[in-house]
């Protein structure tokens, strides 16, 4: 990790001196020189510079040249221009060629600390992402997941260890945490990486068809079979095949679905024989693991399925992640919508930091595409007006650390959905991850219309 080191260049060296003091006793790193000159000999032999303070007027270098050449050399430098003659102009050309703020002679020691305090906090948060990153890509190997938090290490290695094995697996987790992303991780890193991976929501289709989906059906066995239909587990055969929302499967087709677990054959709807497969089955719900097993699924079941159980934390759970999420996040819909977002201001990154974030990484990922998506070309930060613009919550700082009931979080994110579908039941069930009678049944349950 590079320490934020400071180049501080002024031909007053009553001046250099001074700064250099202060910054030093707030453990900076400083390096000082007193003409343009020695400023780029000294940057030349330093691997890596953090801020630059730089005096705009100097004998022999004025200070936009010196920026210009200190920039060649560390193009990532933050550069701060110290001037005794500030004015508007100058000040937007400062910032025309690069440098990141402007300060005026005399200048306000504690100003100036500020200042070098938010670049310094930036600086190390950059080196953590990086540092957290390749940490996640060497040490686990699942790189498409954005984490760097210890608890979700603890996830990764289970999952690891998972996927040298052909056993069952039961993920368990909140809407919107990533389980289908972690059993395509799972997938990937398997002997079956090769072979087909099928997602099907168990919530998501009628129950008259989920049947007809899963285990295929010759033509002519109902109405409407019109040709012979394999089904996903012959589909998903050698590969891997994963059931969300599994809770939602009704309980009659749980008794088949096990059968085919326990003696490893499908019968599609129509044919008197039976099928053999080698089929991985990756099980997914946002339900608890008590309810999953006393009220939700078959015991039997249950059981056969949760040979590995991986439980996925919540965000609100990992939030040392939503830096890193933020990033990734922000460089994915720079390029789908061609902006140059930056990154975000200090009081964005609080604000998130407090908010319990019931929707998870979904959530959160949508809250990012809506700012980017609507924002103007030239913008390179959000902001808290964004922030506030974008996400329906209520600010209370009695609640900030008081506990929300299951209840009130369930009926917010179904008001939530409502919202961001425009009042459209699919989609808004689609949002949550859940069947439409499911919905209808919550809406009910909760008094909303």
């Amino acid at each position: 990790m590079h320490r934020c080191n400071v180049l501080v260049v002024d031909d007053d060296e009553e001046l250099v001196s001074a700064i250099k003091e202060l910054l030093e006793r707030r453990k900076y790193d400083v390096i000082t020189a007193f003409s343009g000159k020695e400023a780029i000999e000294k940057a030349s032999t330093c691997s890596h510079i953090c801020i630059a303070l730089l005096d705009l007027v100097m004998p022999m270098m004025d200070g936009f040249t010196l920026l210009e050449k200190i920039k060649n050399i560390h193009p990532d430098v933050n550069v701060i221009i110290i001037t005794g003659h500030g004015t508007v102009p100058t000040a937007i050309e400062a910032i025309k060629r690069g440098a990141s703020d402007f300060i005026t002679k005399p200048f306000d020691k504690d100003l100036l600390l500020k200042k070098l305090d938010v670049i310094k906090k930036t600086h190390e948060l950059e080196n953590r992402i990086s540092e957290l990153n390749e940490l996640l890509s060497e040490k686990y190997g699942f790189e498409q997941i954005v984490s760097g938090s210890k608890i979700m290490a603890g996830v990764f290695e289970k999952a690891t260890a998972a996927s040298r094995t052909d056993a069952p697996v039961f993920i368990v987790g909140e809407t919107g945490t990533g389980k289908e992303l972690l059993a395509k991780a799972i997938h990937l890193k398997s002997e079956r990486a090769s072979h087909p991976f099928i997602a099907i929501n168990c919530g998501a289709i009628p129950k008259e068809l989920i049947e007809s989906e899963l285990f295929g059906y010759k033509k002519g066995a109902f109405t409407g079979a019109t040709r012979d239909y394999e089904g996903l587990f012959i589909a998903a055969n050698k590969g891997t095949l994963f059931l969300d929302e599994i809770g939602e499967m009704p309980k009659d087709l749980q008794v088949k679905l096990l059968r085919v677990l326990e003696e490893r054959k499908v019968r599609p709807i129509g044919y008197t024989g039976e099928i053999p497969i080698d089929t991985r089955i990756i099980a997914a719900s946002n339900r608890s693991i008590e309810e999953l097993k006393n009220t939700y699924l078959r015991e039997d079941l249950f059981f056969r399925l949760a040979v590995i159980v991986i439980e996925l934390p919540p965000l609100r759970e990992r939030k040392e992640d939503i830096p890193l999420l933020i990033e990734h996040f922000i460089r994915k819909f720079n390029k789908k919508y061609s902006r140059n977002i930056k990154g975000v201001s200090e009081g964005v990154l609080k604000s998130l930091y407090q908010y319990r974030f019931p929707g998870n990484i979904r959530e959160l990922e949508n809250l990012i595409e809506g700012i980017i998506a609507v924002s103007s070309p030239d913008k390179e930060k959000i902001t808290e007006k964004d922030l506030k613009a974008h996400l329906v919550w209520q600010e209370s700082k009695s609640s900030e650390h008081s506990l929300l009931s299951l209840d009130k979080l369930e009926k917010f994110a179904l008001e939530q959905a409502l919202r961001e579908s425009q009042g459209n039941k699919s989609k808004a069930a689609e949002i949550l991850g859940i069947s439409r009678d499911t919905l209808y049944r919550k809406l009910k349950q909760f008094g909303i219309e």
